[in-house]
């Protein structure tokens, strides 16, 4: 006899992944969960390598994390909300090997496991119409230790398989002369790798900052080529100057848009990854280009495929709290207790308010840089999922963290935060600010 239970399949074993499993297994009279993980462990881009182009199975390196990376938000809000940290000491700023740790603490906690394909990758997403009208989902995927390949049938689809794998690399005219290392950020593992060189880092944002400080403690000189509207305020080491974006390359000589130029050794592009689904069916009419996946909902459900879901794609977020809410909005929708808009009526609300931020001067590439407009999102789906959003405070020592980094970003990671309750929290510094 068929199961009468969903069947619900989850791609990639990330942060993002877990959280969903968390709340699929949480109702076992209601769903039968696959989880497909490529790797041979869960935790996503936490889980850090050496490696830095293909792993053992021949495929592409997932993880982009760094040797000696540092959270930039503070543990107290980066937290999944029924699941704390054991450590309410210590920083906050947690070194990537705590965040690890912490997942399979989560995985353990939740019983997460039998429900995990491990080393397994999935080739192929299909949608099906069944005589009834319903869709259903025929996903095969290989067993990479046998190469055994499988396809099973779903009813839906969450799509969690992070975005911090593909490197996105701009043009820039005359690279092809430079004879020096090039390298993205997700290639980029320790400092010691750049000693006494003379380093071009393009892109300031978190990655780029982040890698900026730890490459000057080695580096004969960086450049740090960027496109903001002002120079970066804050105390960096004397080896590093900024520069406006690169213009062109001629050998081993780069010419930045103020006409100034440098001799460089080594590029590093900072400049963010690409959005890919190389798996789904050709039937999933998708657009990534420009940093940017339409059409979507809520930047969460496919518009013409409601039960094939998108986590993961918000950025410059609070990320592990707010899966924990779009993970419960989802199962709402599958549910039938969260009712979605016509297809027509969610493109209709989509294109507004994607036209919206446009005329406010939000370039395409960013409009899923949430920043500021995050907590109403969250409380938005928060309230349709009928769960609670976040506490005022998560929000008071977000904004102080960003005021702490915008200020300095070389010591904004020294501070100690501490919730006091939901409104209140304290701050420390642990070291010299």
């Amino acid at each position: 006899m068929p199961s009468s239970k969903t069947r619900v399949a989850i791609i990639g074993g990330g942060v993002a992944g877990l959280v969903v499993a968390r709340h699929v297994v949480s109702r076992p009279e209601t769903y039968s969960l696959s989880m497909f993980e490529q790797t041979d462990q869960i935790g996503g881009t936490w889980v850090y390598t050496d490696e830095t182009d293909k792993d053992k199975n021949g495929l592409p390196v997932h993880s982009s994390m760094y040797k000696n990376l540092k959270t930039n938000l503070p543990k107290e809000i980066m937290q999944i909300p029924d699941f704390p940290f054991k450590d309410t000491g210590g920083p906050s700023f947690v070194h990537h090997s705590v965040i690890r740790q912490y997942l399979l603490d989560y995985t353990k906690h939740f019983n997460l496991y039998p429900h995990i394909k491990l080393n397994t990758h999935v080739e192929h997403v299909e949608p099906e119409q069944l005589a009834n009208g319903q869709v259903v989902w025929t996903v095969t995927y290989t067993d990479l230790p046998t190469r055994a390949k499988t396809t099973k049938t779903f009813d839906a689809v969450v799509l969690c398989n992070g975005h911090y794998t593909v490197g996105h690399v701009p043009k820039i005219p005359g690279i092809e002369s430079f004879k020096g290392d090039c390298l993205h950020s997700h290639q980029y593992r320790m400092p010691e790798h750049y000693s006494g060189k003379n380093v071009c880092i393009l892109g300031a944002s978190w990655s780029g900052i982040d890698i900026c400080l730890e490459v000057s403690t080695q580096a004969k000189k960086i450049y740090l080529s960027h496109n903001l509207p002002e120079p970066l305020d804050a105390k960096m080491s004397q080896n590093v100057e900024q520069r406006p974006g690169i213009d062109h390359v001629d050998g081993d000589k780069f010419i930045f848009r103020d006409g100034s130029s440098a001799q460089i050794d080594v590029l590093i592009y900072c400049t963010g990854y690409e959005f890919e689904y190389p798996f789904l069916s050709s039937k999933i009419k998708l657009q990534t280009t420009d940093n940017h996946v339409e059409p979507i909902y809520k930047n969460l459900i496919h518009m013409d495929w409601p039960n094939l879901f998108f986590m993961g794609l918000p950025a410059i977020v609070v990320p592990f709290p707010m899966f924990h809410i779009q993970a419960q909005y989802i199962l709402g929708i599958i549910e039938g207790r969260i009712k979605l808009p016509s297809p027509e009526r969610m493109r209709e609300e989509y294109e507004q308010e994607k036209k919206s931020l446009l005329e406010k001067g939000i370039a395409l590439r960013h409009i899923n840089k949430y920043c500021e407009r995050q907590w109403d999102y969250y409380d938005e789906i928060a309230h349709l999922a009928r769960v609670p959003s976040f506490p005022p405070v998560m929000r008071k020592i977000y904004d102080y963290c960003n005021k702490m980094r915008e200020q300095d970003f070389t010591t904004y990671k020294s501070y100690q935060y501490r919730i006091v309750d939901n409104e209140n929290f304290t701050v420390t510094c642990s070291k010299p600010c």
